[in-house]
């Protein structure tokens, strides 16, 4: 894009427009309208959002329509936000109104029905529009719409005056942006002060004080510089993040910290909040609409010194942004699997290099890409290799399955060893807490006719159902399907419908007939669905109300608990078997963060994996704590396989309705890149095209899939072979074509 005179206007709509439309400025918006800003302009016979991202003295267009009007007073989005937009259109292979979309919270993307009410109170207006604005919303009393008064009151200046009415208290705008919300956050004026002096008490390890050393030198030289911070559990690296934090606060700048799920740290926001006492802002996806809005402004304005969130907050609109930190950088909740399928840790690089400022990774088990990125001078190791206080890491023990339960009853197999079994009894007559993980839902995982073979499986998934005791009904996991479930077999008829296997239901159940007495709890989604639930019982699990937590992977999330001294993993091959290849990579560091549970406080803890390949070099690194020796072999794993961090990897998956028919498509598609791939000589020496095959879970949601992996070694060349791909197969009613870049999830 090119700058020039305000002439006209290259307008991003967040829908999935692959280019910028062009629009005429009028005389009377010329002088308020900036790059960044929010516009109302027309498109077809509807009047929508779009954001300028570029101004031109002229245009090759022959009809060019007009801006209608400005919706905001400053630019929302700023030179580095738009940078990005447009970095992860190209990368990703997206549609630039489609990634706009995802930037912008719903509320400040779409035009929708919106009341605006009076307020209570004499207001001085400065403005003529103003004042007939309010005049009008008065005689109205609440019963009119934000278009309807559009209408009413015609031409430039509309959109501005009502936020200016908005700002000062004397409307409120409900449903999608109830502008008093923002009025009840209380707004703590910045200071030059340092941090509270209990921050001050705290006293570094000399790891601790070498690595802060390092980020606040960068922090001192400016520029921009990716840190991996590599500590061992319970080593202090959160105490590093707001360590640094408090330095870029002192220099007048602000800071970004990503988790991988807001809703289950809340011991990080109580530490930011005693830190940076309100001046913390919050952004995740379990806030509503409102109040999205509402910490969006607040960040925009500048009345936050810290923002913490989950994945989307990588987007966030923080002014003179000076560190940006991902605390679990390798945790996969960070790769969005819909829509633009970004990962937001290898975003907040891309961003941190925009502007010029330091990355901070942080991690007791870095991702293999990130810790190759070391080696290969990429990013600056960081590493904390003791726990604080100088606690000893917890004694792992491998149970091995295939012996352990000879001669156990048939119900008990799979669930509790007898090594287990004793130490749940004896930590819990001790008055100790135990964690147990299990990463299956439910109550078994499938339901078999014992006499025909016959295998309950959901009508729009190629995959079974689960069974829930509580609900007495079957789920699919993967689409929400559910169905009332009895004994009598659909097949044969016969009342030998058996329950097989387990989940996180059945595990809670037996606990209560092993340990009759405690206070037993489970942590899954079918326990946390409702809204502040997942906190609740963290908060319990703090204060010891809780002797034994059952859980899925969301217990191994960045929990300080300093009351655990066991932790048992029930299944733990689970994750090893599936079809991926990074599944010894997820295994270690599901185990590995989980055992990092026990062991937090002054007593010591003590970890027990039940699995059957207690050989498997998996086990044996999460055993002795050597992450250094897993990515030693795992790296040689990915090296003779040529996969990441050897290679760079294409996801694309044809979906449609009619199994035959995503057949031919994908088929067609394979022949057309491999077509391509032979006229040129280049792209054949660099690129593999493997597929095309039906994905592991044939058909999800009643929609067949195939895929085709796309491998190469550099990544310009193979994102633009991918991105032919649309113009082999394009869209269509029957199927969809989706393209996946760096894959996570190919299941």
């Amino acid at each position: 894009m090119q700058g020039g005179e305000k002439q006209f206007a290259q307008i991003v709509i967040p829908s999935p427009l692959k280019e910028p439309l062009t629009y005429a400025i009028p005389p009377s918006l010329q002088d308020g309208l900036k790059i960044g800003m929010r516009v109302l302009v027309p498109l077809g016979n509807r009047k929508v959002i779009g954001v300028v991202v570029d101004f031109l003295s002229e245009t090759p267009l022959k009809e060019v329509r007009e801006i209608l009007d400005i919706l905001d007073e400053e630019p929302i989005l700023d030179a580095s936000l738009l940078q990005l937009n447009h970095w992860i259109s190209k990368y990703y292979l997206s549609p630039i109104g489609e990634v706009l979309a995802t930037i912008l919270p719903s509320s400040l993307r779409t035009a929708g029905q919106r009341i605006i009410l009076p307020r209570p109170g004499e207001f001085r207006v400065a403005g003529e529009l103003e004042r007939k604005i309010l005049e009008e919303v008065q005689k109205k009393r609440g019963k009119v719409t934000i278009k309807t008064l559009a209408r009413r009151f015609p031409g430039g200046g509309f959109y501005r005056a009502l936020h200016r009415l908005a700002s000062m208290g004397a409307v409120e705008i409900r449903e999608r942006q109830i502008r008093k919300q923002i009025k009840k956050i209380a707004v703590k004026e910045r200071s030059g002060e340092g941090p509270p002096e209990d921050s001050e008490k705290l006293c570094l390890t000399p790891e601790q004080q070498g690595a802060l050393h390092a980020v606040a030198e960068r922090l001192q030289k400016g520029g921009f510089e990716t840190f991996l911070l590599y500590g061992v559990t319970g080593s202090g690296k959160t105490e590093i993040y707001l360590r640094a934090m408090e330095l870029v606060r002192r220099a007048q700048k602000r800071s970004l910290i990503l988790i991988p799920e807001i809703s289950l740290t809340p011991q990080l926001l109580d530490r930011l909040q005693e830190r940076f006492p309100d001046r913390v802002g919050v952004l995740h996806s379990a806030l509503t609409s409102s109040e999205r809005w509402t910490q969006w402004r607040h960040i925009l304005n500048g009345n936050v010194d810290v923002v913490v969130g989950a994945r989307s907050a990588v987007f966030a609109p923080v002014p003179n942004l000076g560190l940006l930190v991902v605390d679990e950088e390798h945790d996969s909740s960070y790769k969005q699997e819909e829509g633009v399928r970004y990962h937001a840790r290898d975003l907040a690089v891309v961003r941190g290099k925009l502007l010029g400022c330091p990355v901070l990774l942080g991690s007791a088990t870095p991702a293999i890409e990130s810790f190759e990125n070391c080696r290969q001078g990429r990013y600056q190791l960081l590493e904390l290799t003791h726990r604080v206080e100088k606690r000893s890491l917890p004694h792992v023990e491998a149970v091995d399955l295939r012996t352990n339960l000879k001669g156990e009853r048939r119900e008990a197999t799979g669930l509790f060893s007898h090594q287990l079994k004793e130490a749940l009894q004896e930590n819990y007559a001790r008055g100790q807490q135990s964690l147990i993980f299990l990463n299956r839902r439910g109550y078994a995982s499938f339901l078999q006719c014992r006499l025909c073979g016959f295998v309950l499986r959901c009508s729009h998934c190629s995959v079974t159902m689960t069974f829930h005791l509580k609900q007495q009904s079957v789920f699919c996991h993967h689409c929400g399907f559910r169905r009332p479930v009895r004994d009598l077999c659909p097949a044969c008829g016969n009342l030998t419908l058996s329950r097989i296997g387990f989940g996180t239901e059945q595990v809670e159940q037996e606990l209560f007939r092993l340990i009759p007495r405690a206070r037993i709890a489970r942590m899954d989604r079918d326990t946390t669905r409702t809204r502040g639930s997942q906190e609740r019982l963290i908060r319990q699990w703090e204060k010891g109300e809780i002797d034994v937590l059952v859980g899925t992977q969301m217990i191994t999330k960045g929990h300080d608990v300093t009351g655990v001294t066991l932790v048992g993993a029930i299944l733990a091959d689970l994750s090893l078997n599936l079809p991926d290849f990074r599944a010894a990579e997820r295994t270690f560091q599901l185990l590995s963060q989980v055992s990092g549970r026990a062991g937090r406080g002054k007593e010591a803890g003590k970890v027990i994996i039940q699995t059957y390949t207690p050989d498997h070099y998996t086990f044996q690194h999460v055993i002795t704590h050597d992450y250094k020796g897993f990515f030693a072999s795992e790296i040689e794993f990915r090296r003779a396989l040529n996969y990441p961090p050897f290679s760079r990897l294409v996801h694309l998956r044809v979906e449609g309705t009619k199994a035959q028919e995503v057949e031919a498509k994908a088929k067609m598609l394979v022949k057309g890149l491999r077509d391509r791939h032979k006229r040129d000589r280049k792209i054949l020496e660099k690129i593999e095209i493997l597929g095309p095959a039906p994905a592991p879970i044939e058909k999800l949601r009643s929609r067949y899939r195939w895929q085709v992996l796309i491998k190469g070694e550099k990544g310009p060349s193979l994102l633009e072979f991918a991105n032919q791909a649309r113009e082999i197969l394009p869209p269509s009613r029957i199927t969809r074509l989706y393209i996946d870049v760096d894959p996570y999830n190919m299941l």
